[in-house]
């Protein structure tokens, strides 16, 4: 999938501190930092500070012999061809050695954004020949450090947890002094020992006025190859961020305790839950809450087979749309996040996009495209716009994922063993969570089977809604909610198989198997822990929602009771 090029999730350390870069340009390509120094233990230790590199020192002075030594000297480079293969990124532990000045004192470079957030840059996916080192060893997957269990998401979730422990949190303005603050330039930097070769700093050069050819192409070769210092956004020493954050308890790492009161009754089934400036909307069956502000909603279903948009407060119609797919009815809907974009799927296989316009005092619907590659009713439609991507399910037991920018067909998940019934794109991480029958799958935004679970032994305890946490904390975002047929609402856990938990909990949790998913001969890498089941719902429970701030969770069921789940005492605080 090509498109992960361009994702980038909201760091909350350091991408406000990207400022003038972007990644159109690879001189200016957005720098985070080294966080970590410990790329030989078998386990990452956070409460210890030898594990993570001296963040008021740059890369190259990390030893005390690389201080000594720090020059800036020119390197022969690839010309947009592979480089050596000796030369390529081809290990974490052998480039932080290069770049800490261990082994080279002219590497010093910082990193990407993608260490923290996309694990698909480390894979040699399409098998790229990349040629042999001299020791013979062909180049493929990045090396990664022991600690990563030979995962790429390991390595990348991990990582990201080091950015935001206490270490990072308390030590992270030093690095900004150095590299975007008052120590990029002057005697600040001379005494920080932070000085580059001056042609990469802003403004040192006018490329325009350089009459000679052969200094306009070396200057050039230096600003291409080497890059460019960040742009200067600081004159004094930044500010130590606060470590007092206090952070909510996760209520479904406390699942156990977790207890529940009816909060609203509705005349019909919620089909949709909204928590919005502390106030929870609901939608009936066959209706869709508007964004941005959620004062309207689209409803469809009549027998005209229309799509209409009302008022949320008094079912004023605002708008009536006719014909939107021909002569079928509408099945189900997805609007983006700003609220110009709705996605309608028909019993006819079709995935209608539509933007809304305005005509005057007339609100239109402008058909964009009509995505076709299902041969069954659209069950269930999915719309994530911070990752361009449309998903689409069918009683085909098909799930589909497209372009929301280019409209395009992107790719076909392994065929499910029943209906489509349940999706959910979690807007933070990118996961796409699918409910078919009784198998809930976890899947990337590159459609790899991260978790697959067959959730009940009972065939008829179809999925009907499912969902997941949205929050940075990363030592708590893999949790997943299903709703079933049953009534039940059931919490689970997602871990690396190769963690103690799993092995642990192996007989505690449902069998772990593909459920008739072909795979590929693919084992997925991650395991499903039953963690709890909340019993309290008399009906199907067709709505899931967890609030941004973690302070409960919500369920609405066919018969239009909205329940609250939420931490009621202390006693989860000695767990």
């Amino acid at each position: 999938m090509a498109k992960w090029r361009n994702y980038e999730l909201p760091i909350s350390h350091a991408s406000k501190y990207t400022c003038g870069r972007g990644y159109s340009d690879l001189t200016q390509y957005p720098v985070f930092p080294w966080v970590l120094a410990d790329y030989e233990s078998d386990a990452l230790d956070l409460r210890n500070p030898q594990t993570f590199r001296r963040l008021d020192k740059p890369m190259g002075c990390q030893t005390e012999e690389g201080e000594e030594e720090f020059i800036r000297e020119n390197q022969k480079l690839q010309g947009g061809q592979f480089d050596h293969a000796d030369r390529l990124f081809n290990s974490v532990r052998d480039t932080w050695a290069s770049a800490a000045g261990k082994s080279n004192t002219s590497d010093v470079k910082e990193l990407i954004p993608e260490f923290y957030y996309l694990p698909e840059f480390l894979e040699n996916r399409f098998n790229l020949d990349l040629g042999e080192k001299q020791s013979g060893e062909k180049v493929g997957d990045v090396v990664l450090p022991p600690w990563a269990k030979g995962s790429a998401r390991e390595f990348i979730r991990k990582h990201r947890e080091a950015l935001e422990s206490d270490y990072v949190s308390e030590n992270l303005h030093h690095w900004i002094d150095i590299i975007f603050g008052y120590k990029q330039r002057g005697k600040a930097a001379e005494d920080a020992v932070n000085v580059f070769y001056h042609y990469t700093y802003e403004g040192n050069v006018d490329i325009d006025a350089v009459s000679d050819p052969t200094m306009k192409a070396s200057i050039l070769a230096q600003i291409n190859h080497f890059g460019q210092t960040p742009k200067q956004l600081f004159q004094k020493p930044h500010p130590q961020r606060r470590t007092d954050r206090k952070v909510p308890p996760h209520p479904l790492r406390y699942s156990p305790y977790l207890t529940q009161q009816e909060i609203r009754k509705t005349a019909s089934s919620v089909s949709q839950i909204v928590s919005y400036n502390d106030k929870i909307l609901i939608a009936a069956v066959n209706c869709l809450l508007k964004p941005l502000t959620y004062n309207e909603y689209i409803s469809w279903g009549f027998p005209d087979r229309s799509l209409r948009i009302l008022t949320y407060d008094q079912d004023r119609l605002l708008s009536t749309h006719e014909n939107l797919h021909g002569g079928s009815q509408i099945q189900c809907t997805g609007v983006s996040h700003d609220g110009n974009i709705l996605t309608t799927g028909g019993d006819d296989g079709v995935v209608a996009v539509w933007r809304f316009v305005k005509d005057g005092i007339r609100r239109l619907l402008r058909m964009e495209k009509a995505l076709c590659a299902h041969t069954g009713k659209i069950t269930c439609v999915s719309v994530s716009q911070p990752y361009s991507l449309i998903v689409s399910g069918s009683d085909d037991c098909s799930v589909i994922l497209w372009d929301l920018t280019r409209l395009v067909f992107v790719k076909q998940l392994p065929r499910f063993p029943a209906s489509v019934s349940a999706l959910h794109v979690n807007n933070l991480t990118g996961e796409i969570l699918t409910g078919a029958g009784v198998l809930f799958a976890v899947w990337s935004i590159n459609g790899d089977c991260l978790a697959v679970v067959n959730t009940s032994q009972l065939p008829s305890d179809l999925i009907l809604s499912v969902t997941s946490t949205i929050h940075s904390d990363w030592q708590d975002t893999n949790w997943y909610v299903t709703g079933h047929q049953s009534g039940a609402v059931k919490v689970w856990k997602m871990v690396h198989c190769s963690s103690d938990e799993a092995v642990n909990n192996k007989s505690k949790s449902p069998a772990v198997s593909s459920g008739g998913l072909s795979l590929n001969g693919q084992t997925p890498e991650y395991r499903l822990l039953l963690q709890k089941v909340l019993k309290s719902h008399k009906h199907p429970v067709t709505a899931l929602c967890i609030p941004p701030d973690l302070k409960q969770l919500l369920s609405g069921d066919a018969s239009g009771h909205l329940l609250s789940w939420s931490l009621k005492d202390d006693s989860f605080k000695g767990s």
